[in-house]
């Protein structure tokens, strides 16, 4: 019984491995989609901008709220719109609410995009 579990879980993550491979392949061929979609989203708002360079890596929603500058009540209206379009990943741990950026922004090289880099540093600078 253990080994059939233990093959079960080996077959699990191979499909996860291949799952993620073909992921990655779709969005580095649609990378200008991509960014495109996502200038789409954000719009002007530098707080969009900010709220998905300080989501990297998971993030407690008290924490962005304060490295956002803003109370925490009003998060929501910064994060809905990258939740809803899959820019953002929301995640609740028994009361806790943590962020993190989608990866395919990783994939696109959001961080290293100027028009963005720009936008977070007059953010960071206001």
């Amino acid at each position: 019984m253990s080994d059939d579990i233990r093959q079960i879980r080996n077959d699990l993550d191979r499909v996860r491995q291949d799952i993620d491979s073909i992921n990655r392949v779709q969005v580095i061929s649609n990378s200008g989609a991509i960014l495109e979609d996502i200038k789409r989203i954000v719009g002007k708002s530098k707080q969009m901008v900010a709220a998905l360079f300080l989501t990297k890596d998971w993030i407690g929603s008290r924490e962005l709220a304060e490295r956002l500058k803003i109370n925490q009540a009003n998060l929501d209206k910064v994060v809905n719109g990258l939740v809803e379009n899959g820019l953002l990943y929301r995640e609740k741990k028994g009361k806790a609410v943590y962020y993190k950026r989608a990866t395919r922004l990783d994939l696109v090289n959001f961080e290293k995009r100027a028009e963005f880099t720009e936008t977070f540093q007059s953010w960071e600078s206001s």
